[in-house]
This record gives C-alpha cells, structure tokens and sequence, in this order.
C-alpha cells in the first residue's frame, strides 16, 4: 500500500498547493538551480521516498529489530516525511537521505571479527555522497568515524580507509563545482509557501514525535536489557544519526528560519519509533499518537 500513500500525499499537495514545487531545485555541489520542472520533480520525489522507505524497512527485518517481520518502518517514514517539502520536490536532501540510508545498510553488515574494510569503504563512499549533495554534511566526517568505531574496534588502516573514501566523491564534486563556476546556496529553501503555517505543522508534529519517542525509548530500553551486543551498537550507531539530525535541524532553524534539516531524524525515527508498538503495554497509545499524526498529515493540507 506504500505507493498508494505516496501517490495521495504527492494528489492532495497538487490539489491545495500547501508545499510549493520549484522549477529550479538546490543539489549541493552537483548545481545549486538544476531545471526538472514542476511535475518531473514530483514524480522522482515520489519514487525516491518510496526507495527510502522499503530500504529502511528491509534493513530493519534483516537486522531483527524485532522477532518477526515487521513492515510499520516503512510506513512511519513517508507518513513523517509528507511534512517536509521534499517530499514533493526532489533535491538534493532527500538524496542525502538515500545515501544516509545506503550507509547505514553497509556499516550495519560490520562484524566484531570479520574483515570490514569493504563495509568500511562503502558506507563512508555513501556519507561523502550524501554530503555531495548536500554540502553541509561535510561536517559529519567525525560521527562517520564514531560510527565505525561503534560497530568495530580501533583499526588505523580502518580508519584512514574511512576518511579517504569520504573524500573521494567530495572531490570528484568540488571539481566539478569549481569547473562549471557554481554558487553554492546553503538554504534549502528559495522561499515558504506559508511561514508561519511551516510552524505551526513543526510544533504539532514536534509534539507527537516526542511522545511517540518517549514511548519508543521506554520500550528499548526494556528490548536492549534483553538483547545481544550487536543489537546495542546499532541502536548506538542509530543515536548518532539522531544526533546529526538534531544539529542540523536546530542550525537550519536558528540562521534560515527553517525546519526542512530535521527531516534527516525521519531516518533514523524509521528505526526508533516501532519499538513503541511492539511493547504490549505501550502499543495502544503508540498507535493512537501514530493515528493522530497520520490524520494531521492528511488535513492539514486544507488548513
């Protein structure tokens, strides 16, 4: 049912133009105005949260964060996303999502005594991306580091790996930056629809997410008492995604007046937040939480 959510979110914007569709859209280092036109743009936005969200939810089953497959991540995802612009717009964030989420697939293959180098190599290639296209990330070199070192011991050959495979598509980027004299634009955003509506949607949804998440903690904690070492680092690595989301969030919200950054927590959410409806005594509230963002989501679009 994904694609039919997907397809009525990307339906309902069209119809009352709550998030604006540019014609030209910021993809960092690649082109800081790259021409897709208004319907192009919505389309591969679409698609693209799709891929986001099967990728988090496969990654979530083949790692067991829980006994049995579960297919809630997924949905938690393009519900929490249809707040954010770039869910009707392809850019250069939500690309980085898509590299953020290849990352995490490569570091979560690491094993405490099993030659990582390739995992190694692959995810930090896939953070440097992400941060191709969207140039702040650049300043996550050091959580990607802590990431390894979470999921293995110190290793020096390791860790240079690391650092030179974060390079490597920087500059294959900056290179083409310099050479076609691009500008770079560090606000997401030319202009919002409806300042003070964007808000309003942040401090509803704000609310429902902590909730949400208090309830998710309780109940990993409750999972982590009872859970292998392996389970605990990659809850470890998802609190440093958590982190760089929440910086990120709060610098686009201090200096651009924006919220469009937080999105990044979305990912790492996906993982969090189904811990809430797997606990027996928490599953009811959880989903009433999930029911009223949900129903938010759909009505705030005539708001």
């Amino acid at each position: 049912m994904l694609p039919l959510f997907v397809m009525g979110y990307l339906y309902l914007n069209r119809i009352s133009g709550n998030h604006y569709v540019p014609e030209e859209i910021n993809m960092g280092f690649w082109g800081a105005s790259v021409a897709f036109g208004g319907l192009t743009a919505m389309i591969l936005s679409g698609l693209l949260i799709l891929i986001n969200a099967i990728s988090i939810n496969l990654i979530y089953n083949a790692n067991e964060f829980y006994e049995r497959n579960s297919y809630i991540a997924s949905l938690l995802y393009v519900v929490f996303m249809s707040f954010y612009h770039s869910f009707y717009s392809i850019d250069g964030l939500l690309i980085a999502h898509t590299a953020m989420i290849l990352m995490i697939f490569q570091f979560f293959r690491l094993r405490q005594n099993e030659d990582g180098r390739a995992a190694v190599f692959n995810g930090s290639f896939f953070a440097g991306l992400a941060a191709t296209f969207h140039p702040p990330m650049v300043g996550m070199l050091p959580f990607v580091l802590i990431m390894v070192w979470t999921m293995r011991p110190f290793i020096f050959r390791e860790t240079v790996l690391a650092i030179v495979a974060f390079a490597v598509p920087m500059l294959y980027a900056y290179s083409y930056f310099w050479y076609t004299d691009q500008h770079l634009v560090l606000n997401i955003l030319e202009k919002v629809s409806d300042y003070y509506k964007e808000q309003t949607d942040f401090f509803v949804t704000s609310g429902l997410f902590v909730f949400l998440m208090i309830l998710s903690v309780v109940s990993i904690r409750s999972k982590v008492q009872k859970s292998s070492i392996r389970l605990k680092k990659l809850i470890n690595l998802l609190w440093l995604l958590m982190a760089i989301g929440f910086i990120y969030g709060m610098i686009d919200f201090i200096f651009f007046d924006q919220i469009e950054r937080f999105s990044f927590l979305m990912v790492p959410l996906a993982f969090f937040l189904p811990f809430a409806f797997t606990h027996k005594k928490l599953s009811g509230a959880a989903s009433v939480l999930f029911y009223l963002t949900f129903l938010y989501s759909l009505i705030n679009f005539f708001f």
